[in-house]
């Protein structure tokens, strides 16, 4: 194997995991209105991540009230995909009602 071919092979070998690792969806509650607002899952660049701000802009200037905005981490899309329905799940046998905004961090 040549230097050169060994060194783009460790190139791919050390950039896969870093981005396969950074998937997320934001959610807020409304306690006082009993509802959650939620995103679909994206992905995200870690040194350019402003998901939590983002979304809490968003619902501010869809005049939405809220609580604290959280961005769950997860390892991949399918992993997000997965915690975001247990976060509805959950939810919505606390008797929350989910509203799915349609929303990227770039919007």
């Amino acid at each position: 194997m040549s230097v050169r071919r060994a060194l783009c092979l460790l190139l791919v070998l050390c950039v896969r995991p870093a981005l396969a690792g950074d998937w997320r969806y934001c959610l807020a509650p409304s306690q006082t209105d009993h509802k959650i607002y939620i995103s679909a899952p994206f992905s995200v660049s870690a040194d350019r991540d402003h998901s939590e701000s983002s979304f809490d802009d968003a619902l501010a200037q869809r005049r939405l009230r809220h609580d604290d905005v959280q961005c769950p981490h997860s390892n991949d899309e399918a992993s997000a995909v997965v915690d975001k329905q247990h976060a509805i799940d959950f939810n919505r046998r606390s008797g929350n009602q989910v509203i799915d905004l349609h929303w990227t961090p770039s919007d």
